[in-house]
């Protein structure tokens, strides 16, 4: 057939222009659904703006491929090339204008999102808004669905059902990537309806689904009349007007009684049952839960190597500045994620930072420049609630992608392998509050404690009722206060008498007493055993007579916990530094030292407001001698070496370390870089994977299809396969199909001069091996397959080079049996 003909025919084909804006308004009314469902996810303009784009778009590529009658193959390729050209200016047209090195991360971005971008959307809280490259799977995917859906819708004869399918994929992305949580419920008189807008989307997606596959079917009863009419001279008789409005009432009465049942009966059957999404799949707390206890690692700042030594500057209006925020404790160590709780309580889930956090009420802006000195820790020194953040220097992006922040503990991490580095610098947004209560002021919001029973020692209940204190924030401000005064400042279980520690010498006239580190329950137990048993001994109220308790903030801000925790308070432990007040150690000019680290304690009012309290024991009155000596037993204990018997240490406990050794630990291999390095490496494979894929499947199907045919077990059938091979790359190669002709109707459908007198031999061979009364040999199947090999070759040979390359991946012979 010439190419003339053959686009004749192809002008016969082509959909009308009714098929074709029907199909596009039916499915253009399904993909704006689909953008409804995942509005939340971003609540942006610009992804309006996105959408938009991805649609128009599409209605080219899929009109292109129409009009020039493309392969999938190439629509593919056409649909990939648009969208990393557009990508980039698009989804993130700030990165573009913001210099090389962010356009050139912008581009990574939009190259790598079909591999990597559902992690963004995953980690970061919603809503995204314009977060970097977060809008590019949006781009991708409205993108390259309304191309397959409208191809299919306006080219394909029998597959245009998966249309409305394709098309469906929209809204159930907009349920995957969005919220756990549903929308308000809306009540109407009884009835209450739960997530009324994610009803609505799922219903208006199924009903224009429904439409469109009523309407094709229609359609296409419609046309095949005509044309049997036009073939035939007999006309059909239509339905009448009453008939036809009955059938349309009826219809519309049974969607409507479906749409009212669904939405009665749905909210009794998933009455309790949680919204699994896929957000909830995503976590860090492994990570975080694999970190060292903040607090257990509290006196190392105390070292002289670190104790002057400044670990970061901040410019701000806050009072405090914190580090980690350490709500659970288990007996042993105060930690930040409580470990007995799965990752789905979002209560205390990290998640990565968007564009935008909402400032909770009651708070006024803040701000605050920091800059990274000698501090190297994965706890994010900050602010008040975080609202924003931006980094700055070169790793900027590496931190933005690493960084995780609890909105509830307002804590912040960077994880995933990336380091703080002296110099980098950052500047948070945060909201402070207003105005805080005073302690004696607060009031609890439970009536009993929530530290499990074996977590708390007796002493420390004993020395509360001995306290006679009342009950509210008027107790907790008096019992904190006294266990202040009684308390005695130490970082160390020993000192060199000869060259004191820095933190010794700034202290002045200071009298050393030694002090374990660690904070678990037996810490605790014996620090208010020794308040119990001076108040025995002395008596009275006089708090410069009762020191007993020997510790730093470490022990006195889990003491305080326990004590708020018994009056009813929610609370937990803070570790970071001061920046105002004349009493305590504080950060001098926006400078924090390590020995500006304290830790203290907030207690959280009934109103919800959360409330500093300090918990750093005095250092000015010394503990009195009688408490200190010890007298030597008056009756001497015998000895017996014979039957002595030797009593091994029990296992070490890392929280109740004294002294840590200085001895450096032994080299080890850096699997972080190993990791980094397979990491990339597994990223870019799974691209080339991603991309390669699917062509090299084509090839592999056609391998194995030929290896098949041609060792068939019985001659005929490899004769008749290698008949089908031969049609098949010439289909390939372009050449009509051959439908339901026979095969020398074939051969001369494809001949020309002497190409069709070896298209006629071997369909005469094909005939002869098939009908033939002389049976069929492997010598003649063997020669058979020389010739059809010999034409793959010369079809192959007149094309140029990427017309080889198209018939090679050419799905026109996987898919002909089906359409024939």
């Amino acid at each position: 057939m010439s190419r003339r003909s053959r686009r004749q025919s192809f002008r016969v084909d082509r959909p009308s222009a009714r098929l074709l804006v029907v199909s596009a308004v039916l499915l253009d009314l399904l993909f704006v659904v689909g953008a409804v469902a995942a509005w939340p996810i971003y609540r942006a303009p610009a992804f309006v703006m996105v959408v938009a784009i991805a649609l128009a778009s599409a209605h080219v590529i899929a009109w292109a491929g129409v009009r020039w009658r493309l392969s999938g193959w190439w629509l593919a390729l056409l649909t990939f090339g648009v969208y990393v050209v557009l990508g980039l200016p698009v989804v993130a047209p700030a990165m573009l204008t913001g210099g090389g090195d962010q356009a050139l991360r912008g581009l990574v971005g939009v190259i790598t999102a079909p591999v990597t971008g559902w992690k963004d959307l995953l980690t970061l809280d919603l809503p995204l808004g314009t977060y970097q490259t977060t809008l590019a799977p949006v781009f991708l995917i409205w993108l390259s669905v309304p191309v397959a859906a409208l191809s299919l819708a306006w080219r394909a004869r029998r597959l245009w059902v998966l249309a409305p399918l394709l098309g469906l994929l929209l809204p159930i992305f907009g349920v995957l990537f969005g919220a756990a949580a549903l929308s308000d419920p809306l009540a109407w008189g009884p009835l209450m309806i739960p997530g009324p807008i994610e009803m609505a989307v799922g219903a208006a997606a199924v009903l224009l689904a429904l439409a469109y596959v009523v309407w094709r079917t229609l359609d296409d009863r419609r046309r095949s009349l005509r044309a049997a009419e036009a073939a035939t001279g007999i006309r059909t008789t239509g339905r009448s007007g009453s008939a036809v409005a009955g059938r349309i009432a009826i219809s519309a009465a049974m969607v409507t009684i479906a749409v009212a049942a669904g939405a009665i009966a749905a909210p009794l059957a998933v009455a309790g049952q949680p919204r699994d999404v896929l957000r909830e799949r995503i976590d860090p707390r492994l990570e975080i839960q694999a970190q060292l206890s903040p607090l257990a690692q509290y006196r190392s700042f105390f070292a002289d190597d670190r104790y002057d030594e400044v670990l970061f500057s901040i410019a701000t209006d806050a009072d405090r500045v914190r580090l980690a925020t350490l709500s659970y404790y288990d007996g042993r160590l105060a930690r930040v994620l409580d470990p007995s709780v799965d990752g789905s309580d979002q209560t205390t889930a990290f998640v990565r930072v968007p564009s935008s956090l909402p400032a909770p009420g009651g708070t006024v802006p803040a701000t605050a420049d920091v800059t990274i000195a000698a501090y190297d820790d994965v706890w994010m020194p900050t602010v008040g609630s975080l609202t924003g953040i931006q980094f700055r220097g070169e790793s900027s992006s590496a931190l933005a992608d690493g960084f995780f922040y609890s909105p509830s503990a307002q804590t912040g991490v960077v994880l995933g392998g990336t380091a703080l580095t002296t110099g980098l610098g950052y500047r948070q947004e945060a909201a402070v509050p207003t105005s805080l209560p005073a302690v004696a002021d607060l009031v609890p919001g439970r009536t009993s404690p929530q530290l499990l029973p074996a977590t708390v020692p007796e002493s420390l209940t004993d020395w509360i009722r001995a306290q006679e204190a009342p009950g509210g924030g008027e107790g907790l401000a008096l019992l904190i206060e006294r266990l202040r005064a009684r308390g005695f400042l130490s970082h160390a279980l020993s000192i060199d008498a000869e060259r004191p520690p820095l933190w010794r010498a700034e202290l002045g006239d200071y009298t050393f007493e030694p002090s374990r580190a660690g904070h678990s329950t037996d810490r605790i137990d014996a620090m208010f055993t020794a308040l119990l048993q001076r108040e025995t001994d002395v008596g009275g109220e006089d708090d410069a007579l009762l020191v007993a308790a020997v510790g730093d903030d470490e022990q006195f801000s889990v003491a305080a916990a326990m004590i708020a925790d018994q009056l009813g308070f929610a609370v937990r432990i803070v570790l970071g530094a001061r920046l105002t007040g004349d009493e305590l150690p504080r950060c001098e000019d926006g400078g924090c030292r390590g020995g500006d680290v304290s830790a203290w304690i907030e207690v959280q009012d009934a109103s919800g407001v959360w409330v500093p309290v300090d918990v750093t024991p005095q250092h000015e009155n010394a503990m009195s001698p009688d408490v200190l000596e010890v007298r030597d037993p008056e009756v001497p204990t015998e000895v017996h070496p014979e039957g002595a018997e030797q009593v091994l240490p029990g296992d070490a406990d890392p929280a109740d370390n004294g002294e840590r050794s200085d001895d450096p630990l032994p080299e080890s291999v850096d699997w972080a870089a190993i990791w980094a390095g397979a990491r990339i490496g597994a990223i870019t494979l799974s691209a080339l994977l991603l991309v390669t894929g699917p062509f090299l499947l084509v090839l592999l199907l056609k391998a194995v299809r030929r290896r098949s045919r041609r060792s068939a077990p019985d001659p005929v059938g490899r004769v008749t396969g290698g008949w089908d091979e031969y049609v098949d790359a010439a289909v390939d190669s372009g050449l009509p199909a051959p439908g339901t002709r026979t095969r020398q109707e074939v051969a001369d459908l494809h001949g020309a001069g002497d190409h069709g007198s070896r298209a006629t031999l071997l369909a005469t061979w094909a005939d002869r091996s098939v009908f033939d009364a002389e049976p069929t040999t492997s010598a003649d199947s063997d020669r058979f397959w020389e010739t059809v090999e010999a034409e793959r070759s010369r079809l192959l040979a007149e094309r140029g080079w990427w017309a080889r390359l198209r018939a090679r991946l050419s799905l026109r012979s996987l898919t002909r049996r089906t359409r024939t």
